[in-house]
């Protein structure tokens, strides 16, 4: 079996950088998780509890699901385990640390911990046995070629099970659209690497799933993370922001940005599942509202009752860091440059009335207000 040549970038969603006059924290920034357009922080820990099945006409009626989460204990796994097994599902939940209050929180909320990381296929091919389908998302700890062959662990185990039907990824919003990008005929374009990892793990997914008697594949292509408000990500991403109430950002004023709580992944994947034909083979954007930086911080500001700034990098000082090789600030351009609005129609008409439950942006500030000012 031959896979497609993915690449490995990190990510993460907005970025808190110093203003000119704090240029001192320049340095700070550099070391920063990298984005675009959203990241997978795994120190929040979900407030969303999924109700008790009860119900015994639904087992009637449909043939119970199952379903192999993997990064269970991150934000979209956590929420992923959740929503499946709110809908019925049974939910094998893999971890590497059975004993972490995360993975103890699943595992008391009904899911069957399997302990495994994603180094060991033979482990992960056991954990593909006996489930109906697999969800998982890019692997980013910042070591490319293990990461690498991590995600191609995980496809394979997939594709090799004998019970799997459905391979379920997540990815990011606009993935696979790089070739319209601006700058991108160029061929220097900074986030190159980035977007073409992105697009390589999708067709690598969907040549696993074609390789299946009745395999089918979704992919699900989130915007940018409501979680990255929430310690500790926040203080990488703003910093400052929890002594000075203020939002320090590369991106320019008036960019809209597409968001969503990671958790609600896990509402297309309950459906998903429940529906494997309505979502076999499609792409599904989930963004629940764009807004603007100023935008955000006004919201927050009328949440927690106090008046939240936001400061710009200016552009000089931007471009000098995207001629760094700062992905970071390339990615808050790219955000300045390629309009994500479409993310949230796209998800409305895609998903239907599905749409209508996922966390709005006001919703998810007043569930975490206190933990977004601690």
């Amino acid at each position: 079996m031959t896979s497609s040549p993915v690449r490995k970038i990190e990510r993460i969603t907005i970025h808190g950088v110093s203003t000119k006059q704090q240029l001192r924290q320049h340095d700070n920034y550099k070391s920063l998780p990298l984005h675009p357009p959203q990241c997978q922080p795994h120190s929040y820990q979900s407030q969303f509890t999924p109700q008790p099945n009860t119900s015994t006409n639904q087992t009637q009626t449909m043939s119970p699901k199952s379903i192999l989460v993997l990064s269970a204990t991150g934000n979209q796994g956590r929420g992923v385990v959740q929503h499946c097994l709110s809908a019925g599902h049974s939910v094998s939940a893999y971890v590497r640390n059975p004993a972490s209050s995360a993975a103890v929180q699943l595992a008391e909320q009904g899911a069957t911990l399997i302990t495994g990381d994603l180094d060991d296929l033979e482990s992960l091919r056991t954990a593909t046995q006996n489930v109906d389908a697999v969800f998982f998302t890019e692997v980013q700890t910042g070591n490319r070629e293990l990461d690498l062959k991590r995600m191609e662990n995980v496809i394979l185990a997939a594709q090799e099970s004998s019970t799997i039907s459905h391979i379920i990824l997540s990815t990011a919003l606009k993935t696979g659209q790089h070739e319209s990008f601006p700058g991108w005929e160029g061929g220097a374009h900074p986030m190159k690497e980035y977007w073409l990892q992105k697009h390589a793990l999708e067709n690598r997914v969907r040549e696993a799933a074609a390789a299946k008697n009745g395999g089918r594949w979704t992919i699900i292509r989130p915007g940018h993370f409501l979680q990255n408000l929430l310690p500790s990500v926040r203080d990488f991403m703003f910093p400052g922001f929890k002594e000075e109430r203020v939002l320090r950002v590369a991106y320019r004023a008036g960019t809209e940005l597409p968001l969503v709580d990671a958790r609600d992944v896990g509402i297309v994947v309950a459906a998903a599942v429940k529906e494997p034909e309505r979502f076999a083979n499609k792409a599904i954007d989930v963004a629940v509202e764009v807004v603007t930086v100023e935008q955000l911080a006004g919201k927050i500001g009328k949440v927690v009752g106090e008046e939240v700034k936001v400061e710009f990098l200016d552009d000089e000082v931007v471009d000098g860091m995207i001629k760094e090789g700062h992905l970071g600030a390339a990615s808050s351009r790219w955000a300045d440059e390629v309009p994500g609005g479409d993310g949230v129609s796209n998800c409305r008409e895609d998903l239907g009335a599905l749409a209508e439950g996922l966390t709005s942006v006001d919703a998810f500030l007043k569930e975490n207000g206190k933990e977004i000012l601690a």
